[in-house]
């Protein structure tokens, strides 16, 4: 796709490689004939000199065009290329993005499912180790497991 520019008000469509040619080619090959309803009797030397300075004033013109066009032309080239490179960085960027996205989003499926597992692998754990400590304290498996406690006839709790 050729790329638009805006140029004051006018969007033109530019095609480097083909005005680079137009330019070169038109201006060396300029066709400065005459036109078929010029004079055909020879001028007078005055009006021979005035229009050879026209000629040559012309000739430098279009010399400064085609120079002026020229640099616009590399202008723009190195104006493209550049922006070829920035975006070339960018998708560079973007696709590292997206690989570090797709490194974090498996890590959390690797994450819930080590929580899936291990949090019901720690509430057993906690039973278990209450069960320890009411054991370990005399109370009996009755209180570790939630159950309701005898009460001796003396009115002390079972020993």
């Amino acid at each position: 796709m050729e790329p638009l520019y805006q140029a004051g008000s006018i969007l033109m469509k530019v095609n480097t490689l083909q005005g680079k040619k137009m330019v070169e080619s038109g201006l060396q090959s300029g066709d400065f004939s005459l036109p078929q309803s010029w004079p055909s009797y020879p001028l007078l030397p005055a009006d021979l000199e005035i229009l050879q300075q026209k000629v040559a004033a012309v000739q430098r013109e279009l010399e400064d065009f085609k120079k002026e066009a020229l640099k616009a032309i590399h202008d723009l080239e190195d104006a493209f290329c550049e922006m070829n490179g920035a975006l070339a960085q960018q998708e560079e960027q973007a696709a590292r993005v997206k690989q570090r996205l797709r490194e974090e989003e498996d890590r959390g499926i690797v994450r819930n499912k080590v929580l899936t597992f291990l949090l019901p692998r720690e509430k057993q754990l906690r039973e278990h180790c209450k069960r320890l400590e009411y054991t370990l304290l005399g109370l009996g498996c009755e209180t570790a497991l939630g159950l309701p406690r005898k009460i001796q006839a003396n009115g002390g709790l079972p020993g």
